[in-house]
């Protein structure tokens, strides 16, 4: 091979060389991007895992209250009442 093939093959090499490294660099970037996005989804199901909780808690306690109401309104003869 003559000097200038190898200059030419040696120049195509450091720019594969480079780009394999400029890919390598945004992989991990991205890899980055894709663990943040992750948490935070993992975040925001918590949140609505606990919203869910708390809206069934009162859900609870409604059910007990109209128990009371209806209990209160057969003591005192008030049947006609709906809720």
């Amino acid at each position: 091979m003559t000097d200038d093939r190898a200059d030419l093959m040696l120049e195509i090499l450091k720019r594969l060389q480079n780009d394999v490294t400029l890919m390598r660099r945004e992989q991990s970037s991205l890899a980055t991007r894709m663990l943040a996005m992750e948490d935070h989804q993992r975040g925001i199901i918590t949140s609505l895992q606990g919203l869910m909780t708390s809206i069934h808690g009162v859900e609870i306690d409604i059910a007990h209250l109209k128990d009371r109401v209806d209990r209160i309104e057969n003591r005192m003869g008030l049947m006609d009442t709906e809720h």
